[in-house]
């Protein structure tokens, strides 16, 4: 067999267990580098998590909260153990993903949608992130659910689930779907066909949503939120909002553009509720574009509806010539490539080993659908492509592990008291000098200005590349990865 169509073969759901298995070992592996991230952690070792109103009722923070304490009660003091709260919202996600399927397009073959929305780069960042974007793109996906089960049948527990959720949304300082479910009901409601009371009805839950909406603005304070939607219309911020967001929907944004080529100009499956689909996408694409902050829930959102959208267009189509766009696959060792260098001020600081390991991913970047002449489904168009991604992903993870583990901050500081300044670590105190980075108060605040006896007192002085090591013949020089500022530094240790 061919191995460049060896991907095809292999069932769809290895895909997604391995996927399932690679997001669990990077939210284990990947330190914290979200300088936001970094800020919540110490908020909630020094008990200032709920700082205001908006906080004290913020679903995630209450969660994140509960999971600190039974850790705490534990005697678990892993913080990369809180990222298992974002793995309960995926696992909603895909089920509300599938729930939507079931409704609206009940005889679509729903494993590769499913799998697809693991597969992309904005599930990959918010999974190493605890600021709660996959919740709030959960509750969103649910608000909108609720909202097309109301149209279709208008139950009292629908009603009460909309309602629920959105209150929820709210809470969560999420006013994006407000957008959503105007559009979605001012679309319902052109329907000719609708009666009188249905119009009523939809026309009392879209102001009961507004008014509540209002009353939530005024008791935070009009005048000290910035939870009201606003928009940007900064030239250079909304580049920079195309290129995070294709970065982010990487690999369905090729695929996407495959499917509303066929589907707007070839009308295949051109029918109501894929139109609305597609409608949905590029209202929720322009209101991450447009958003003054990096808002991932409106992507997390956008996600299902995209990969349900394509699937459901794609799935009886071969794709030949259109394949072209897949070249946007080789975007992703490019990201990666850059990533890496660009924590090196020179390339000649490059070491020679990383070298081997860009020719690797490019490599597997290569067993790309686009090298294949003869026409394809979409389904082996998509096991092709996550071969490729989960090869490129798994030389990544291997690389940057046994390459930067050792260089972070965390495992710097305890190597160095244990085997060159024979201290041990519960009984030093460190005095610091000049700024540090955050993740020193994160993992060693307990060490500064400490109420116990030393045994050893450390003096840290942290200094850029550019500036020449101390030249101390007690004091020791380390380069070490600042993940605040995500370039290496200068790290002094001098024992007092």
């Amino acid at each position: 067999m061919n191995f460049f169509r060896f991907p095809e073969s292999i069932p769809t759901i290895f895909y997604t267990i391995i996927w399932i298995c690679f997001l669990i070992v990077v939210s284990l592996g990947t330190p914290y580098y979200f300088i936001d991230d970094l800020n919540l952690l110490i908020a909630t070792k020094d008990n200032d998590l709920f700082s205001n109103f908006s906080e004290f009722i913020n679903p995630h923070l209450i969660l994140l909260n509960i999971v600190i304490k039974i850790s705490n009660e534990l005697a678990l003091e892993n913080y990369l153990l809180l990222r298992f709260l974002n793995f309960i919202y995926l696992g909603l996600v895909i089920l509300v993903t599938y729930k939507i399927i079931k409704l609206k397009f009940y005889d679509l073959h729903y494993l590769m949608p499913l799998t697809a929305v693991l597969f992309s780069g904005t599930i990959l960042i918010s999974i190493t992130t605890i600021n709660g974007s996959l919740l709030s793109g959960l509750i969103i996906l649910l608000v909108i659910y609720y909202l097309m089960r109301i149209f279709d049948e208008e139950k009292i527990l629908n009603v009460f689930f909309f309602i629920l959720f959105s209150l929820i949304a709210l809470f969560s300082n999420n006013f994006s779907f407000i957008i959503l479910i105007s559009f979605l009901t001012i679309l319902k409601l052109f329907n000719l066909k609708l009666e009188k009371k249905k119009r009523l009805s939809l026309i009392s839950y879209l102001c009961s949503i507004y008014i509540i909406a209002l009353i939530f603005l005024i008791i935070q304070g009009i005048n000290e939120t910035d939870n009201l939607y606003t928009f940007n219309y900064d030239f250079t911020i909304l580049i920079k909002r195309i290129i995070e967001s294709v970065i982010f929907l990487l690999p369905l944004i090729s695929l996407l553009i495959v499917a509303i080529f066929y589907n707007v100009f070839k009308r295949v499956n051109w029918n109501k509720d894929l139109i609305t689909f597609l409608l949905l996408i590029i209202i929720s694409w322009f209101l991450f574009i447009f958003s003054n902050k990096l808002n991932l829930s409106i992507l997390i959102f956008l996600l299902p509806i995209m990969s349900i959208y394509i699937f459901r267009t794609l799935e009886f189509v071969e794709l030949k010539w259109s394949k072209i766009v897949l070249i946007s696959i080789i975007l992703i060792p490019a990201i990666i490539i850059y990533f890496d260098t660009s924590l090196y001020q020179n390339t000649s600081d490059i070491p020679h080993v990383n070298y081997i390991f860009y020719s690797s991913i490019i490599l597997a970047s290569l067993i790309n659908p686009i090298f294949f002449l003869q026409q394809k489904s979409i389904t082996a168009v998509y096991k092709t492509i996550s071969f490729s991604l989960i090869l490129s992903l798994f030389f990544s993870m291997i690389f940057l592990y046994s390459q930067y583990r050792s260089k972070t901050l965390s495992f710097v500081i305890p190597d160095t008291l244990v085997n060159e300044l024979n201290c041990d670590i519960q009984k030093t105190e460190f005095i610091l000098e000049k700024d540090y980075p955050l993740d020193l108060m994160l993992f060693f605040s307990d060490k500064v200005d400490s109420d116990y006896l030393s045994d050893c007192q450390i003096l840290l002085t942290f200094s850029s590349m550019d500036s020449t090591p101390i030249n101390d013949i007690d004091a020791i020089n380390k380069t070490i990865l600042d993940l605040t500022s995500k370039s290496y530094i200068n790290l002094n240790f001098k024992k007092l």
